[in-house]
C-alpha cells in the first residue's frame, strides 16, 4: 500500500499536468505533517511546491540569472526566499522547510518569515539576493529597510522579477505586481541607489546601499 507522502507527491505531478486532483490532494495533505492545510496554508503550499520547483524554471533562464549574479561572488550573501536553488553560495532564508531541505547551495539554512524582522546582525552581509520573491511579500517596505540594515556599507541588494505574469497556479499566492518604475521608487525611498535593467523578460534591480 502506498504511503500518504508518496501518494501526495505522485498526485502533485498529476496536478502539474493539468489533472483535476485538487480535492484528492486536500484529503491526502491531512495525512502528511508538512502539507497540512494545503493549499490555503502558505507554508504547506510552498513545501509542496519544493518538489516541483526545479521543473518550473527553464535551465537557460537559471543560467542567465546565475551569470547576472556572478559579480556578487566572494561576498557573504544572504539569499531571501531562497527556495530549492540559490544562484551563488549563500546563507539561505526561507519559511518552507522542504525548500531549504532541497537547496544544496546554502552554506547555512535559516528558517523564517520575510514579513518579520530579519534574524541577522546589522551589516552582516556584503550582498543580498531575492529571486522571484517580492511578488509574494506583503510588507515589502519594512523588508527593504531590513535588507539595508543587514547590508554592509556599500553592499548590494539584487532583486530579480519576471516581467511576464507568473503561472496561474502560483498566482493564487501573489500579493503584488508592480511596474519596474514603482519597484525602483520603493527601493530609492529606503535609501538605495538603483539600477534596473531588462534581460529576456526578467527585471534585474541592482540596489546599492
Amino acid at each position: 500500500m502506498t504511503d500518504p507522502e508518496t501518494e501526495f507527491f505522485s498526485t502533485l505531478i498529476e496536478l502539474q499536468y493539468g489533472q483535476k486532483v485538487d480535492q484528492k490532494l486536500v484529503e491526502l495533505s491531512k495525512k502528511v505533517s508538512w502539507a497540512k492545510g494545503w493549499p490555503e496554508n502558505n507554508q504547506s503550499f510552498w513545501n509542496a511546491e519544493a518538489f516541483m520547483w526545479q521543473h518550473k524554471i527553464e535551465k537557460e533562464k537559471r543560467q542567465l540569472i546565475k551569470d547576472e549574479l556572478n559579480f556578487l561572488t566572494g561576498n557573504k550573501n544572504l539569499d531571501l526566499g531562497c527556495g530549492t536553488y540559490s544562484y551563488l553560495p549563500s546563507v539561505g532564508f526561507d519559511f518552507s522547510e522542504k525548500m531549504l531541505q532541497f537547496n544544496e547551495n546554502c552554506l547555512k539554512k535559516v528558517s523564517g518569515d520575510l514579513e518579520q524582522k530579519l534574524p541577522f546582525a546589522a551589516e552582516e552581509f556584503g550582498s543580498v539576493t531575492a529571486v522571484f520573491v517580492l511578488n509574494y511579500v506583503k510588507n515589502y517596505t519594512p523588508l527593504f529597510s531590513e535588507i539595508r540594515r543587514v547590508l554592509k556599507e556599500k553592499g548590494t541588494f539584487v532583486m530579480v522579477l519576471s516581467i511576464n505574469e507568473i503561472n496561474p497556479w502560483q498566482r493564487q499566492k501573489e500579493i503584488n505586481s508592480f511596474s519596474s518604475k514603482k519597484w525602483s521608487v520603493l527601493l530609492e525611498e529606503q535609501g538605495f541607489s538603483v539600477n534596473c535593467y531588462q534581460k529576456e523578460n526578467l527585471w534585474f534591480f541592482v540596489a546599492r546601499k
